[in-house]
């Protein structure tokens, strides 16, 4: 089943409002979560509560938004939806065979090394 989730989203209200037509869930993970396996979050029905995104909540200052099963036409058009309403998140993932064993954690871990090695190789 498709389904986004949110990590850090501040505009997550907009952002469901954005797919809902596309019939896909967007659901929020609470730090409380970080640590279970993103195909565990990907196929898990979490009941929706806002918890306000503040110092204490995250250890992660990052917003990331991770495609779970979202076919390409879909994935192409919230792209490009995301970006006509100004939405910005600082990262996008897919969930993959290679990354559904990981916890957010180790995610965003890694998305945040990826991004300094590429700022590190255009700035030297």
């Amino acid at each position: 089943m498709s389904k986004l989730l949110l990590i850090n989203i501040t505009d997550a209200d907009k952002i469901r409002r954005l797919v809902s037509p596309m019939n896909i869930p967007a659901e929020t993970v609470h730090p409380s979560d970080f640590d279970k396996t993103l195909v565990s979050l990907a196929s898990a029905r979490q009941k929706e509560t806002h918890v306000p995104i503040g110092t204490d909540a995250s250890i992660f200052k990052d917003s990331l938004l991770i495609f779970c099963d979202v076919p390409k036409k879909k994935f192409d058009k919230i792209l490009f939806k995301l970006r006509q309403s100004k939405i910005s998140v600082d990262y996008k993932a897919i969930l993959t065979p290679t990354n559904s064993k990981w916890t957010v954690k180790r995610l965003m871990l890694e998305l945040e090394r990826e991004h300094a090695a590429f700022i590190s190789m255009y700035k030297g």
